[in-house]
């Protein structure tokens, strides 16, 4: 019989109430967005919106998401995670009932913003939550458990969509929304339990000491900028795409689920792959199948073509998002993983608000068939850009202990 002092060296309590927690309130909010995903561009469209409009969803979005994890990541190392936790929540609940009551464009960008915003406090502060559940070792295994739940659920989501839309029209599945994050927060407030250690007195000189926490993440920057891209314009205009090559809401809704299906499995065998192969095999892997994501959805034309681009970027998206969150994890300070964390979503909300709006306008300008051009361009971009990365360091012990 194996017993406790032969575990492996990852060194985590299971079951961790937190990671159980954090990985339960991912998987109801991502069921709402695997819902209602898809449908806001058909929605839009539905509302007159133009193709350039579609891309500013995202954009408002974007902006929104950016503004709020420069602030949030490095709030929750001096206050807690749990407020700022319960806040995005709030927010998200505020957002989905709004795509319930939206009859105009301006009204549903105005609540994309507010859904925004919700997730530029949420990722990083969850991210770096997850992260203070590992005590010492390698952090794969609880990004692998908190990612596949996010992906889990947005594949669920995704695929009750295609029943939903099919029955009730593209609006059937914001109805869901509401509940869904209501109970979220409603398993924050009663069942998280802020971290004892973590928080840190605010320094002197925060700017100086933030400073030298980021510049070395800056590849892992560029990295997850043109990673944010690729994904946000999938979620912005990847259905109005299979839309004007003909595709059914219903074949639009598979495409997702095949989307999010293989993105959700690889979330969960990156760790086993990164342990195996090393992180920097792995993450130019991800990257090349970005590229090749992307390349198919260049050719475009055939729903053959679009399988193959969701099968190929859900591979691929589902390699770098929890390979860049273990790299960050290891290469921040537990008192300063908010910091870490929020930087990453920073640059992932910059790459979200550039690369969404500029697809849009290409996809408006030069057709459809052109969306994915500086998609495509910014990932070979991040594969050059991650030689720098592992020049820093290659395969560093971890130091957020």
């Amino acid at each position: 019989m194996t017993t406790r002092s032969n575990a492996p060296r990852w060194e985590f309590e299971w079951p961790n109430r937190n990671l159980i927690l954090l990985s339960s309130m991912i998987f109801l909010l991502s069921i709402g967005e695997g819902l209602t995903a898809p449908a806001i561009p058909l929605f839009g469209l539905s509302l007159g919106a133009r193709y350039w409009q579609l891309g500013l969803l995202m954009t408002g979005y974007g902006v929104a998401y950016a503004i709020m994890t420069m602030l949030a990541g490095r709030l929750s190392d001096y206050t807690g995670r749990k407020p700022l936790l319960m806040s995005s929540l709030v927010l998200s609940v505020i957002a989905s009932l709004g795509y319930v009551l939206s009859r105009t464009i301006n009204s549903l960008l105005v609540f994309r913003t507010v859904e925004g915003a919700g997730r530029g406090i949420l990722w990083p502060v969850a991210e770096a939550a997850v992260a203070d559940t590992v005590t010492a070792g390698d952090p794969g295994r609880a990004m692998g458990t908190f990612t596949a739940a996010y992906g889990f659920g947005v594949c669920l989501g995704a695929l009750f969509n295609i029943f939903v839309t099919s029955s009730a029209g593209v609006r059937g599945g914001f109805a869901y929304y509401p509940l869904l994050s209501l109970i979220a927060l409603i398993l924050v407030i009663m069942g998280f339990k802020p971290a004892a250690r973590g928080r840190r007195p605010v320094p002197a000189h925060s700017d100086r000491e933030g400073w030298a926490v980021v510049r070395p993440l800056w590849p892992l920057g560029v990295i997850s900028f043109a990673y944010a891209g690729f994904l946000y314009s999938i979620w912005a205009l990847f259905s109005a795409l299979a839309h004007t090559e003909g595709i059914s809401n219903a074949g639009i809704g598979f495409l997702f689920t095949l989307f999010w299906g293989f993105r959700t499995v690889t979330f969960l065998l990156t760790p086993v792959f990164r342990s195996q192969l090393g992180s920097k095999l792995v993450l130019i892997a991800g990257l090349l199948l970005c590229c090749g994501g992307a390349g198919a959805l260049l050719m475009g034309g055939t729903l053959l073509l679009l399988e193959l681009a969701a099968i190929l970027s859900g591979i691929g998206t589902g390699i770098v998002f929890p390979l860049c969150l273990i790299l960050v994890s290891e290469r921040t300070k537990k008192e300063d993983r908010g910091l870490g964390m929020g930087f990453l979503e920073l640059c992932m909300g910059c790459g979200t608000v550039t690369q969404t709006s500029m697809a849009g306008f290409i996809g408006q300008w030069l057709g459809v068939a052109w969306t994915y051009l500086s998609i495509f361009v910014a990932n070979v971009l991040a594969i050059a850009v991650s030689g720098f990365l592992f020049r820093q360091r290659d395969e560093a012990a971890p130091t957020g202990q």
